[in-house]
């Protein structure tokens, strides 16, 4: 991951619009969206259906691109990418954990994590076995390595699915409601492990419906019509206030 010290952003936004135009109309989906993520930020993005939450992940994951507007990550101009240099940044840059798990079912938990780390020209053999061991360490799943995704518990599948997002450390995780498909219990075990991870150094962008997921953050944003509305530090990142976070906006 990117040193934590460092005093660039992991993530900066500068004017990004998202329009999807069809022959009968436009969709603003993201209007002028500016935002600067510092390293070892815990963001919860949220706003009602339909206010661009999706979008904005799938422009922050480089799975999508902005319209118009720059953005930088973890010093890359991304905006500037072909689709193949945006897939290759993306395997070694995000770390993604989506709210259906998103696990191949015909292969064990180990596999899973380790499928991303093959495509990486960077890494040999034993690198890759030692990083995935780490990552399943690190959740508390390598008891379950061998076992393919039906068999452990739902909140086990996130716990693999995180495993597989940490184990290219990558500069930022990317987070799609990850407690969307948990029960109460294990919700509680995947944002503790978030925090774990935040703690540890991860930057962490996720977006979220749930009102008491989003105040585990350290920084709440919220959207509104493709807008950035509310912007607020909600607590201190190693007891200082984050000097990235903007002014507050309210509609």
């Amino acid at each position: 991951m990117t040193d934590k010290n460092s005093s660039q952003p992991v993530i900066e936004l500068k004017a990004i619009t998202r329009v999807y135009a069809t022959e009968a109309l436009e969709t603003h989906a993201l209007q002028n969206i500016n935002l600067r993520i510092g390293q070892g930020e815990f963001i919860a993005i949220a706003g009602q259906s339909g206010c661009g939450k999706s979008t904005l992940l799938s422009i922050l994951g480089l799975l999508d691109v902005a319209s118009s507007g720059e953005y930088l990550l973890d010093g890359h101009n991304a905006s500037q990418l072909s689709r193949d240099e945006r897939a290759r940044l993306r395997n070694k840059e995000i770390g993604f954990i989506f709210q259906s798990f998103n696990l191949i079912s015909d292969l064990t938990i180990y596999e899973n994590v380790e499928l991303p780390l093959t495509y990486r020209q960077d890494l040999k053999g034993p690198e890759i076995e030692e990083r995935v061991m780490s990552a399943l360490e690190v959740v508390g799943m390598t008891t379950r390595m061998d076992h393919f995704p039906s068999q452990p518990s739902g909140g086990q599948q996130q716990r693999a699915a995180v495993a597989r997002a940490i184990a290219g450390k990558p500069a930022i995780l990317l987070a799609d409601e990850p407690c969307g498909n948990l029960d109460s219990k294990n919700a509680e075990i995947v944002m503790r492990l978030l925090e774990k991870l935040n703690r540890d150094g991860a930057t962490i962008c996720m977006v979220t419906h749930d009102p008491a997921s989003a105040r585990r953050a350290q920084r709440y944003v919220e959207l509104f019509d493709g807008q950035i509305v509310q912007d607020e530090v909600l607590r201190r990142v190693n007891g200082e206030k984050s000097d990235n976070a903007q002014a507050v906006h309210q509609i």
